[in-house]
This record gives structure tokens, sequence and C-alpha cells, in this order.
């Protein structure tokens, strides 16, 4: 990884959808979060203009988020055309805390980037990845093989929705 790859810190502001008195959720926080979820929702955009959602493994590491998909499916298609996407995830409660990053994806073919970035997914998914009765065994491999597409999705814009007592819409910007 070279060092442009771990971005500076985003600036964090509290939203206009905060309860009065709420304060930002710090980016270390969501930033921890982001490396413990195991599944987010990725929308992109169709070359007709329509949404496209999906349920994906992702990873935030190295300053960025990863995923990985088929060269066939619609995702990487509507990719190829418009690299604009966003990844989601969070409670399935009206309580806790949703997250939203907003960037740009690009496809990584560096070996040594699938290198790190396929240990980074092992690491965070453990079993799930590294056992022959995981259900996602095998995509280590895949990714420095080069078998799979690897995305890294810069961030622009993120956001932490924190849903309780108080509400707190902390934005995160990148330069």
């Amino acid at each position: 990884m070279h060092p442009a790859d771990h971005p500076t810190p985003p600036r964090t502001c509290l939203g206009p959808f905060s309860s009065p008195g709420a304060v930002p959720t710090p980016w270390a926080e969501t930033e921890w979060a982001l490396r413990r979820i195991q599944k987010f929702q990725l929308c992109t955009v169709r070359s007709d203009g329509r949404p496209h959602v999906t349920p994906l493994l992702a990873i935030w590491t190295h300053g960025a988020m990863w995923f990985t998909t088929g060269d066939t499916e619609q995702k990487a298609k509507n990719l190829s055309t418009n690299p604009h996407c966003v990844l989601t995830a969070g409670a399935d409660t009206l309580t806790g805390t949703d997250y939203v990053i907003e960037g740009t994806a690009s496809l990584v073919t560096d070996d040594a980037v699938r290198d790190a970035v396929a240990t980074a997914f092992e690491q965070a998914y453990g079993w799930q990845l590294t056992r022959e009765d995981g259900t996602w065994h095998g995509l280590g491999p895949a990714v420095r093989a080069g078998d799979v597409q690897l995305y890294r999705v810069r961030p622009d814009k993120g956001f932490a929705f924190a849903a309780g007592r108080e509400s707190a819409q902390t934005r995160y910007r990148w330069s």
C-alpha cells in the first residue's frame, strides 16, 4: 500500500437533522464500526439511470471501502460506466446507528494491493473465509489470483445516523 492510500481523517460536523444538544459521532467510532460490520448494501447506477442495490461483503481498510464482484455481475457493469456508488449498513431496529459512505469505485489490479486487501478480508471475516465450511471460503485466494474483481471505493462523503433518545446526523467530508 502507498501512503497516499491512507487519507487524513475527514472533517466532521453535525447535520441539520439532529436533536437539540446532540453531538457528532467521532470519526474514530464510525471507522471502528465500519471495520466490524459484515454486510453492506451497495448502490450503483445502471446505464439508463436506474439504481441497483445489492448486499455484499465489504471492509473498511487502508482508508477506503473495498468489495469484490464477478466481472459479469450487474454492479460491475454499472461501475464500468459510472464509478460513483454508495455503501450503507446499520441497525435493523429503530435505535442504533446507520452508516453511509459515498465515493468513487476503482478496479484494483495491483498484486501487492490485492494481497493486502485479501488478508484484511480474511482478518475481518475470519473462519467464514478461511475454513472449508465457511460461507465465503476461497474468497481470499480468489482476490489474490485476480479471479474476482476487487474495487476500492475512495470516500468523498459519509454519514453516521444515530437514533435513540436523541438523534444525531454526523457528516464526514474528505478533501
